[in-house]
């Protein structure tokens, strides 16, 4: 993966997952305003909302890391 050129339409990874984690902060804060209320189906929603955000700061971290070369090194390399 490379970094996206200036004006195109994909985001660059490091500000989509700035973007995604800022919307895991909004679902997860309606997840919880939504329990307290006792709103069992949009709290049910607003949390799966959070969690593909979550998944969505990972996602784009790595990508991040990937598009710099820092990929993932197989498991035990440097340990040790």
């Amino acid at each position: 993966m490379r970094v996206p050129e200036p004006g195109s339409e994909e985001l660059p990874p490091g500000r989509e997952a700035a973007f995604a984690a800022v919307m895991t902060a909004v679902y997860a804060l309606g997840a919880q305003l939504h329990v307290d209320r006792g709103d069992e189906e949009v709290t049910r929603h607003t949390s799966s909302g959070a969690e593909e955000a979550l998944i969505d700061i990972l996602r784009g971290m790595h990508d991040l890391r990937v598009a710099m070369g820092d990929g993932a090194r197989p498991v035990g390399e440097g340990d040790g």
